[in-house]
């Protein structure tokens, strides 16, 4: 059995692997039972009883109490990670891929993290109590012997990762998080297309073609920033290259260069998943309006706003298509130099046959007006969603949904910048996660659509590219905004902008009310940097004289 650590801090960790491990080993070998259960919960009784016994004299009534503290703390562990497990089988995956192999690979990679957080000698001793573990129950079945000969095999990999030896550092100030204040108006912006789907068939079908005539509007004004800058990476190995004032949009890479003595403001939004609320109350807050119609009056003397888009639109909320993406699509087409809409996960349709499919599953928003969308629009849809830009560099930070590309993609397909527009780049980018570990080798990063990368494999792509800093969404983390690198050569920031324990935007069962949905400002000037997150007043937003879909009910719901 695990022989623990003196060190109460290590120790705590050790038993924390150990119960992660058994939950996980649990699930792997077939459906973890209550039975099943019962074994662990009896197996973190023993685990406690041997660290307690390891201590040195320790009396009985103190021992007696130990136990008892620590089989409370620990009991509470195990069901807080059974949850987070649980959890994961509701997370979205890619089309076509495997929910049981998505959590499988979720959950080999968190025992990869756990492993490289020991060092050598605590791994060898992980690895002796998972052997115990699998044959406690006097058995092994197949597939725990996979996982962990899998797992081995990954601990044994070659992690080789190319740096380059001229770092860029950074000068960026993380604040610790605002409280901004909404305001008492609405703005008048919202009063055009607040409105639900009609029940009627003439007034739904108004809805649809406005909605349709918007999305050309949209895709036009892309068309044309194309246009002007077509060809603009080609040749390029690092946006470090393009002078002060730059700004365009080759391909599906947006890029904006600061001018010097030039103050800039950028309004980050993570993913919203249909709660307009929020997506209201962040431009409340942070008096977008008002800013852009300053800065259009005086441009020499006032701050310069841009309204960065991170993507999920979409799906899980209550208002996608009509809330969400109506609204953020009427802001790129009323103030196209102020807005950054990018694509994410979600904003991936495809056309098959002549049907379109949503190509992440669940994709609640398409499955509840399926019913009354004919495929035709779907396919409006997929046409705008394609044309999305998926990623916006800023001086030097990344703007993207997800992440990076894995290792393998990077040295076959990356040449130059205008490699980023390549389909495999851009989709990998909607998809992948930061890591805990510091490589994440190849074959675990080919197990899932949804794949992991480590912090030096981060550091290494934006020293390619000219950046150190990851502005990015898709992952929900529970405080809505978290710092999941801070190195002066590599920060990475996770923003998510959809959640609330009692946002009504939200179904009544949904996993996001745990989260404190939270956005966050970039402050520019001359190189230097400050971040400053804030949480999302969405309550204000939850009430018919602030938001007027909810002055009636929805005749036709897109959500389900």
């Amino acid at each position: 059995m695990l022989n623990f650590s003196q060190d109460a801090t290590l120790a705590d960790q050790q038993m924390r692997a150990v119960i992660f491990y058994l939950t996980t080993f649990g699930y792997i070998d077939g459906d973890f039972d209550d039975s099943e259960k019962d074994f662990v919960r009896n197996y973190i009784q023993k685990l406690i009883a041997h660290r307690i016994s390891s201590a040195d004299s320790l009396a009985e009534p103190e021992a007696l109490e130990l136990q008892e503290k620590y089989s409370t703390h620990f009991l509470e562990v195990f069901e807080g990670v059974d949850r987070q497990v649980l959890e994961l089988y509701s997370e979205v995956v890619a089309d076509g891929e495997n929910q049981a192999q998505f959590v499988e690979a979720k959950l080999k990679l968190h025992c990869f993290e756990i492993f490289k957080s020991f060092d050598e000698a605590n791994q060898e001793a992980l690895m002796s109590t998972i052997d115990e573990l699998i044959h406690a129950d006097g058995q092994v079945h197949p597939a725990e012997a996979k996982f962990r000969g899998e797992l081995a095999d990954l601990l044994n990999a070659e992690l080789g990762v190319e740096l380059i030896d001229d770092e860029l550092l950074s000068q960026v100030a993380v604040r610790h998080p605002d409280r901004l204040d909404v305001g008492s108006e609405d703005h008048p912006f919202f009063w055009q297309f607040e409105q639900h789907y009609s029940a009627d068939k003439e007034a739904f079908t108004a809805q649809v073609q406005s909605d349709r005539q918007l999305m050309d509007d949209v895709m036009r004004l892309l068309d044309d920033a194309r246009a002007r800058g077509a060809g603009k990476l080609k040749g390029k190995s690092s946006f470090e290259e393009f002078e002060a004032g730059a700004d365009f949009l080759d391909g599906h890479i947006q890029v904006k260069m600061p001018e010097p003595r030039k103050e800039y403001e950028l309004i980050v939004v993570g993913d919203l998943h249909g709660c307009y609320s929020c997506l209201k109350a962040v431009l409340h807050q942070t008096k977008f309006f008002a800013k852009v119609e300053a800065f259009q009056a005086d441009p020499v003397n006032q701050v310069c706003p841009r309204l960065v888009l991170l993507g999920d639109y979409i799906d899980r909320g209550m208002f996608s298509y009509q809330g969400v993406l109506r609204s953020v699509l009427q802001l790129f087409a009323k103030y196209p130099e102020f807005v950054v809409l990018l694509r994410g996960n979600h904003e991936y349709y495809v056309e098959h046959n002549g049907r379109v499919y949503g190509a992440v599953r669940p994709s609640e928003a398409m499955d509840a007006l399926r019913p009354h969308f004919s495929e035709d629009v779907f396919q409006h849809y997929v046409k705008l969603f394609d044309a999305l830009p998926t990623s916006f560099y800023f001086e030097k930070f990344l703007f993207v949904h997800g992440g990076i590309p894995r290792d393998a993609t990077i040295k076959a397909k990356f040449k130059d910048l205008s490699d980023l527009n390549h389909w495999d780049l851009r989709f990998q980018m909607m998809w992948s996660d930061p890591s805990s570990a510091d490589v994440i080798p190849s074959s675990l990063q080919e197990q899932s659509a949804r794949f992991p990368f480590g912090k030096l494999q981060c550091q290494s792509f934006l020293q390619r590219v000219g950046c150190h800093t990851i502005f990015r969404g898709h992952e929900k983390v529970e405080e809505g905004f978290r710092q999941v690198y801070d190195e002066e050569q590599t920060r990475l920031f996770t923003v998510f902008s959809s959640g609330g324990v009692n946002n009504h935007d939200l179904p009544p069962q949904s996993s996001y009310r745990s989260v404190t949905p939270m956005a966050a400002r970039l402050h520019f000037r001359d190189g230097s940097s400050q971040i400053s997150p804030f949480a999302i007043d969405y309550e204000s937003f939850n009430e018919p004289a602030r938001n007027r879909f909810y002055q009636s009910e929805p005749e036709i719901s897109s959500s389900i």
